[in-house]
């Protein structure tokens, strides 16, 4: 007959064979070795350290014990980032602009937002010069220097961010091994096709998309854009040409690929959607001001009404 004998210690024998459990005693004796060895593990690599592989223990002795799994494990991961830091490294040198910058030497079309500007809108000379010099140097006191507007007298207005453009990402390719086209010209026949379009978009915000096909003002805006010279060119993929009351404000990525197909508001734009489990109401709140006819007259502003807001990078 098996009999079951016990110990007056934290341990269980077992007369039949049974594996014993792990006891109280065995467990904090584990839990002081691992930490023992935790703290003679160097603390490698820091920030200008020579070695980048931690050196817990020796190069793997391929009998597969615990502590060459963690080595080679280490060593895997160094290598496998190292490698694909390398695939990532790409210098595709400078990037062409849209020569603005050198065609209008009074900063007029270069990105001035934020700083202070003069009555029409023109960006201060000085204070460009800060923020060019700022991003030349990439220095944290030249951003701090920069020349912010402050339309409403106090210390606190501040640029968004400037310096993440000079940031890196450990995360896939860097920003600035990427390239996109320059943006077109100020003075170009683009700029100016999409600026029209622009107005008409703004003078057509009260008619309805039921209303496109016998509004004459409508009418006017499809005759004004066919004259607009680039939609006719070669270099016209970006507007459907020729324009017409159905396809009056609508984009396409290349003629043809069916974004001009279809309804004005699709069906998937006014339901309501989710974002997980967020729900999202496509729905949004107008104030009756806005709602009414008068909503033209915040567009026509005088000039000196809106200038100080340009001057402040939080409007």
């Amino acid at each position: 007959m098996k009999t079951r004998k016990t110990v007056r210690s934290d341990k269980v024998d077992s007369a039949d064979g049974e594996k014993p459990a792990l006891s109280r005693r065995d467990f904090v004796k584990g839990a002081a070795t691992i930490a023992a060895v935790a703290a003679a593990v160097p603390l490698e690599p820091m920030l200008g350290a020579k070695k980048f592989v931690a050196e817990a223990t020796p190069s793997g002795n391929g009998n597969g014990s615990a502590t060459s799994s963690a080595a080679n494990r280490a060593d895997d991961c160094f290598n496998y980032r190292k490698n694909m830091a390398l695939a990532n490294k790409i210098n595709v040198g400078p990037q062409a602009d849209n020569g603005d910058a050198a065609r209008f030497t009074d900063f007029s079309c270069s990105y001035s937002k934020g700083l202070p500007h003069d009555y029409l809108g023109i960006p201060n000379a000085a204070a460009m010069q800060t923020l060019k010099n700022a991003f030349v140097t990439g220095k944290s006191s030249d951003f701090a220097n920069i020349i912010v507007g402050t339309p409403g007298g106090g210390s606190n207005s501040k640029l968004n961010g400037p310096q993440v453009a000079l940031a890196f990402d450990l995360e896939g390719a860097d920003s600035h091994s990427t390239v996109i086209p320059p943006a077109p010209s100020v003075a170009s026949a683009q700029t100016a096709a999409e600026q029209i379009e622009h107005y008409w978009g703004a003078l057509l915000a009260d008619v309805t998309f039921t209303e496109y096909e016998t509004n004459p003002l409508v009418g006017q805006a499809v005759s004004d854009m066919n004259n607009m010279s680039f939609l006719s060119s070669s270099a016209n993929k970006l507007f459907p040409y020729p324009v017409t009351r159905r396809n009056l404000f609508r984009g396409q990525f290349l003629p043809g690929d069916g974004n001009v197909m279809g309804p004005y508001i699709s069906q998937f734009v006014i339901q309501p959607t989710s974002f997980g489990s967020q729900p999202i109401s496509p729905r949004s709140r107008v104030s009756a001001t806005c709602a009414s006819a008068s909503r033209c007259a915040c567009r026509s502003r005088p000039v000196a009404s809106w200038t100080p807001h340009t001057n402040n990078s939080f409007r």
